[in-house]
């Protein structure tokens, strides 16, 4: 009996431990890359986003400016709909 058990059950446990680290470490690297510093783009009316030097983050916090414009994060040259916020 012990030995069937330490054949069939053993090696499937040690699998499904396997495979639940693997999910929980590929979780962690996915939240930890949407979480960044990223360099803020104004949008001017009628023309395309346009980068400016102020690094911002993706994280909720107050809203990150420069000269009074919020900035925002880029999506494509003509589309910046995401506002950052300010690294505290």
């Amino acid at each position: 009996m012990k030995i069937k058990f330490f054949k069939l059950i053993l090696p499937m446990a040690v699998v499904a431990f396997g495979i639940a680290g693997a999910m929980h470490t590929n979780a962690m690297s996915k939240k930890a890359t949407t979480l960044v510093n990223k360099w803020g783009y104004t949008h001017i009316e009628g023309e395309n986003c346009v980068l400016t030097n102020q690094m911002c983050r993706t994280e909720p916090g107050p809203s990150c400016k420069l000269a009074g414009e919020q900035l925002y994060d880029f999506v494509s040259t003509t589309s910046c709909p995401t506002p950052l916020n300010k690294i505290q």
